[in-house]
């Protein structure tokens, strides 16, 4: 191969796995939803949603923001995972977000949302012990 084409190519794999890894970062279909218990975690009048309720409440408020009619913003990234996940004690922690572009000024927002739950125990996947 001539090495123009050497580079076109692999500047079209780079292009086509860029592409899939946007995709599939950015679905929320295809992000891994913790098996957690139904504890919230609480610290004084603070109550922090599960991950399921946090990407549930990032959806309805994407929907209203950027709404055709009367919202006032464009989608730019729907509701995703942002950095890694965390630990405290027996808890994981994570944050949520949505990626939009208000329409008057063309300015680029991420609106973020936190959430921690308590993992579901292994044993409890591992079913009945064959000891």
């Amino acid at each position: 191969m001539k090495p123009f084409r050497t580079h076109a190519v692999i500047r079209r794999i780079s292009a086509a796995a860029s592409l899939l890894s946007g995709l599939v970062t950015a679905t929320p279909a295809f992000a891994g939803s913790p098996a957690c218990t139904s504890e919230h975690f609480r610290t004084g009048k603070l109550t922090l949603p599960s991950y399921d309720e946090a990407m549930a409440d990032c959806i309805t408020q994407e929907t209203s923001m950027t709404n055709t009619a009367s919202g006032t913003f464009e989608p730019l990234r729907s509701c995703h995972d942002i950095g890694p996940r965390g630990n405290h004690g027996p808890w994981i922690h994570g944050r949520i977000g949505v990626d939009v572009v208000e329409r008057s000024s063309g300015d680029r927002y991420t609106f973020e949302g936190l959430w921690m739950c308590k993992p579901v125990a292994e044993a409890v996947f591992d079913g009945p012990s064959s000891r």
